[in-house]
């Protein structure tokens, strides 16, 4: 395994060679959702493209469960691995491992008896509610796969390896837009989210291999499940878990919104959300790499290092975010063109990207912030910032879009970003982190 050193050598050079493949892996990532969405844009119709929207958005709900974990594992093995034995390590590793494959096979139920009812719950349009619920059911199905494997990938990252995730998922990433470019054609929508799972189910199969080369120790035995295991789980996951389930839900109340407008304005925002989150990766992936970098050096009380490390990260994220701003600008129009050929669709997207994008730099102080809490492991402060300001974007938006129209969304992201900037940093200062 290829571990980077985060506890020793220069600053600047070592966090951002750590925070690239990390950034790289997310951005990689994210294609799983952005070429599914590309491809029926394309391929099939609007009605087609704003069923997966819909179906996505809910997904998210499930998605966003995973993180919670996939976060909670990686600060747990980044804490433990500097001051743990191999085997001690590998303990942990397997119980984050069992929690979350339980959790999966949970979900996966859940998700199968109630996707239809949470369709209606977002108002989505009756002519496109038999697809949105065959993409989601048969994506459902590919889910505990998809856990194992997102967690597995942040504990390789909290051992220090970035590289070898970037790579399992350069290649899944491949296999997931070869099988679209077959499966669509032929299956529609269901093909989308069969190409998904299949691809998801390799990765699976490869990590744990992975693992089991490089970071476990032994075999799995039931004897290794510890109590004290779990605790230390119990402590930082569901933090973490709280934290993504927010911002699923607040996604899928900002998806309802837009409803009364059209599928046009359905699918505009769907594209455009996906452009921002697609390009926020470089700013949630440093924000990670920063988080693993905090908690590495606060296990062997090198505070001094974490400070000059702090500001590495804030001079990587402006320059990179200010080139994203100009990016969504100028060309959101031939970006968003490659989702649909309804120039409705891009309007709305065009509009949405144009007027949030130069949020995106104040975005950063709020990340850097929150990454400053998590790797001191301040979970209860970090939760706060973080659903507090979804909270207030929420909130905004469904004062504002009734009001104002899709004007709302962007106005009500300036509201909740001024206010995460001056809650996070006051957060930061009273937990001295």
């Amino acid at each position: 395994m290829q571990e980077k050193s985060l506890t020793e050598g220069p600053i600047g050079r070592s966090l951002l060679g750590f925070a690239l493949p990390v950034v790289l892996s997310m951005l990689a990532a994210q294609c799983y959702t952005i070429v599914d969405t590309m491809i029926v844009g394309l391929k099939l119709d609007a009605n087609a493209l704003a069923a997966v929207s819909n179906a996505s958005t809910l997904l998210m709900c499930f998605l966003f469960l995973s993180g919670g974990m996939e976060l909670g594992g990686n600060l747990l093995v980044a804490a433990r691995k500097p001051v743990s034995t191999k085997e001690e390590l590998t303990g942990v590793v397997y119980n984050l491992l069992f929690v979350d494959a339980v959790i999966g096979l949970v979900m996966l139920a859940l998700g199968l008896a109630a996707f239809r009812p949470l369709l209606l719950f977002i108002n989505t349009p009756e002519e496109i509610v038999a697809q949105a619920l065959l993409y989601g059911s048969i994506y459902l199905i590919g889910l505990p796969f998809q856990m194992v494997y997102d967690l597995s990938r942040q504990i390789l990252i909290g051992c220090g390896d970035s590289k070898t995730p970037l790579y399992l998922v350069l290649f899944t990433s491949a296999l997931n837009i070869g099988l679209d470019l077959i499966l669509v054609a032929r299956l529609g929508v269901a093909g989308a989210a069969l190409a998904s799972a299949l691809a998801q189910l390799t990765g699976c199969a490869g990590v744990l291999l992975w693992l089991r080369r490089s970071v476990l120790t032994s075999g799995f035995r039931r004897s290794m499940l510890k109590v004290s295991y779990m605790k230390e789980i119990g402590r930082l996951a569901p933090p973490n878990t709280l934290q993504q389930m927010s911002g699923a839900i607040v996604s899928v109340l900002k998806q309802s919104l837009p409803g009364g407008l059209g599928v046009a304005a359905i699918a505009g925002f769907s594209c455009a959300s996906k452009v921002s989150t697609f390009l926020m990766i470089f700013v949630y992936g440093t924000a990670q790499a920063l988080v693993t970098f905090i908690a590495q050096n606060a296990a062997l009380g090198r505070t001094e290092r974490i400070r000059v490390g702090i500001r590495a990260a804030y001079r990587i994220l402006f320059v990179l975010t200010g080139g994203l701003v100009l990016l969504c600008v100028l060309l959101n129009r031939p970006i968003l063109r490659l989702f649909s050929g309804d120039s409705q669709v891009v309007a709305y997207g065009s509009a949405l990207l144009t007027f949030e994008a130069p949020s995106y730099l104040f975005a950063v102080v709020r990340h850097v912030q929150e990454a400053r809490l998590r790797g001191r492991q301040k979970m209860l402060l970090c939760l706060v910032s973080s659903i507090s300001t979804m909270a207030v974007n929420v909130a905004a938006c469904m004062l504002l879009v009734p009001r104002a129209g899709y004007a709302g969304f962007y106005l009500a992201t300036y509201i909740s970003t001024a206010w995460s900037v001056a809650l996070s940093v006051l957060l930061v200062r009273r937990a001295g982190a």
